[in-house]
């Protein structure tokens, strides 16, 4: 349990690291597309810009569902990536469909792959409605 513990906290915090790297990434690169729409503000350039922060935003929690995935993988708990993936995608949206699961030895990893997803999908809410403030005029 006490490992269970420590690999989880381990990747929590590499997922907030890559998550933190994102979104920093993304308030530099981002820039000019709230620039665009803020310059002349209709409907068309504030949906682009938003739905482009989305878009960045979304592939930065497939990656950190990645992370999740591989190391699933690499601890022989799944034989196939896309298993590994799908599980940890539907642990860290917090779904947790039931059709597959962690042998009970390891089935702590789900419940901190869900605070993960819980946690940094709360971080990411904040940083949209920051960038939906930052588009208005």
């Amino acid at each position: 349990m006490i490992g269970q513990l420590i690999l989880g906290i381990l990747i929590v915090c590499m997922t907030a690291y890559m998550h933190a790297w994102a979104l920093a990434l993304a308030m530099q690169k981002l820039k000019p597309i709230s620039s665009w729409a803020r310059k002349k503000p209709t409907n068309f350039r504030l949906s682009s810009a938003l739905g482009v922060s989305v878009v960045w935003v979304m592939g930065a929690h497939l990656l950190e569902v990645g992370r999740w995935a591989v190391v699933l993988l690499g601890l022989n708990l799944f034989d196939h990536l896309g298993t590994a993936y799908y599980f940890s995608l539907v642990a860290y949206t917090t779904l947790g469909f039931g059709d597959i699961t962690l042998p009970e030895k390891w089935q702590l990893l789900s419940g901190l792959i869900a605070s993960n997803g819980f946690l940094i999908f709360g971080w990411s809410t904040a940083f949209q409605v920051d960038f939906l403030k930052q588009l208005r005029p």
